[in-house]
């Protein structure tokens, strides 16, 4: 037999050997818990690790999942062998911090439109954000065209999550890039639902002819998904209100001059005015509320017609069940509560099965180190899988020595806080509710983000300035320390709350002794 002969044949079997792989019914991936709900158990395996920052977990046609870290990688992952490949390097990411390859889309007649939607924050002109489609050929991306060029992406507030809905458009959820300002101009993209065409063209049936825009007054969306006909969003709130979204054809939800419901005197007399569409849910102190699925497969009948909502700061999993008659959320369940990490992004397979994207190697572990556990980190970002646990898939796991069963989380903990309980004053309980996550429950802040309220000049300067910018808020451009978030809005808080967290500012971050009152707020008020 000739050389050539053999080595042909040794390179055939090599092929196969490469690309076969352990069925469905034999790959679980290593174990991570189980999970008891009321009659069903959940088997908790990591699918893969090692990834770094991921942003966005999305589900092909075929069933493999893409997932795409921040810097700009791209990959897809066999959830039936936990075969990893990696497609691209964007070239013209602009990556740093929360900037860079943000969110994935695919069309949904791939075999015939075989196009990946990429949206990335890049350095042209002006940071910005960058949608573009890329043709999938033979496992590699090839001919980029950008689609839509310009779009919000600035120094935070980038949002950026896209999908395919069920009308066959393509909707791209963009953040406000810290210009709250924008978010109520219809000719800007800042903080806005958009729905277009595949090609990026506009839709004939949109609410603003000409115009791209599904919905406004957004602060900074995280998740979109769809199910029974609906879509929804999950958004980051300032210090308060985290929210949870149904969105309505022209809806106005009210940011910045709206925080989650419509619950104080000024919110109630603008949403009446406005009509402004309230939320599902909110969430105060917030949970960096992330990725959000719907779910409504009978593999976990216990969270069938639910919403699936990943979270960042608490490091949970919500299940968000929804109302049968009016689809209002009726019930919250917690899961995972600081067991995985901070849960970047959520999705739901065919078969029920459930994936859950981590996120403790990113920006913020360097932060706000005191919430992070370094065990997490060692090994890389994951992929968790959660799947019903038949009497088979158990048997496989009878022998591990140490079992983990994790049940629902009935209290939230709020990692690196204060406890917020009620023997606490108001002003403090203000503070950690609304201030801690940017400036730290002991007011140190966070460098090049959020100031130092114990050496702040505006803590003893000026007392109207201070009352202004609890207020108004700071634009990061009008910060003359150069910090990259913005300081919230503070003018839905009533004029008793306002003075509570100032006075309490006043008491613990500076040496002075002079107090605020009501009347201080509300001449304030009256001579904006």
């Amino acid at each position: 037999m000739a050389w050539s002969t053999v080595l042909l044949i040794l390179f055939s079997l090599s092929c196969q050997i490469q690309t076969e792989r352990p069925g469905p019914d034999s790959y679980t991936g290593e174990y991570a818990a189980h999970v008891r709900l009321d009659s069903t158990t959940l088997l908790a395996t990591e699918l893969i690790s090692g990834l770094e920052a991921p942003r966005d977990i999305t589900l092909g046609p075929d069933g493999w999942l893409w997932v795409n870290e921040i810097r700009g990688s791209l990959y897809r992952v066999n959830p039936e062998n936990g075969e990893i490949r990696k497609l691209l390097e964007v070239p013209d990411v602009f990556f740093e911090r929360a900037r860079g390859l943000l969110s994935t889309a695919l069309h949904p007649q791939f075999e015939e439109y075989p196009y990946v939607y990429l949206n990335y924050t890049h350095a042209g002109h002006e940071l910005g954000s960058r949608l573009t489609r890329y043709t999938f050929t033979g496992d590699t991306l090839t001919d980029p065209k950008i689609i839509l060029d310009n779009l919000p992406g600035g120094y935070g507030h980038s949002g950026s999550k896209m999908m395919t809905g069920p009308d066959n458009k393509l909707w791209l959820a963009a953040g406000d890039a810290n210009r709250g300002d924008l978010a109520q101009d219809t000719g800007s993209y800042h903080g806005k639902v958009l729905r277009m065409n595949f090609d990026g063209s506009v839709p004939d049936d949109n609410p603003i002819p000409g115009s791209r825009i599904w919905t406004s007054g957004h602060r900074n969306i995280q998740g979109i998904t769809h199910g029974n006909g609906q879509i929804y969003i999950s958004e980051h709130g300032p210090a308060n209100d985290d929210e949870v979204n149904l969105l309505q054809k022209g809806g106005n939800y009210g940011w910045p001059d709206v925080h989650g419901f419509c619950d104080s005197e000024a919110e109630r007399v603008y949403c009446n005015d406005a009509q402004i569409v309230e939320p599902l849910t909110a969430f105060t102190p917030v949970i960096a509320t992330a990725g959000i699925a719907w779910y409504g497969h009978d593999a976990i009948p216990e969270w069938k017609n639910s919403l699936l909502l990943a979270s960042l700061r608490i490091q949970t999993l919500r299940v968000l069940h929804l109302d049968e008659g009016d689809g209002q959320v009726d019930d919250i369940q917690i899961f995972f509560q600081q067991h995985f990490g901070r849960i970047r992004d959520v999705v739901a397979d065919t078969r029920g099965r459930i994936f859950l994207l981590t996120s403790n190697t990113d920006w913020y572990r360097e932060s706000r180190p005191e919430i992070h556990d370094p065990s997490l980190v060692e090994n890389g970002d994951r992929i968790i899988m959660l799947q019903q646990a038949d009497d088979a898939l158990l048997a496989r796991f009878e022998n591990i020595e140490y079992k983990t069963v994790l049940a629902e989380d009935r209290i939230p903990r709020y990692l690196g806080d204060s406890e917020i309980a009620d023997d606490l004053g108001a002003g403090e309980q203000l503070f950690q509710s609304q201030c801690a996550s940017c400036h730290r429950p002991d007011g140190t802040g966070m460098e090049g983000l959020a100031p130092d309220l114990t050496t702040s000049d505006w803590i003893s300067g000026n007392r109207n300035d201070l009352i202004g910018m609890l207020v108004n808020g700071i634009p990061p451009e009008a910060q003359s320390e150069g910090y990259e978030w913005d300081m919230p809005a503070y003018g839905n808080l009533s004029n008793d709350e306002l003075v509570a967290v100032l006075n309490y500012i006043k008491s613990t971050f500076s040496s002075e002794t002079d107090t605020f009152s009501p009347d201080d707020i509300r001449e304030f008020r009256l001579a904006r």
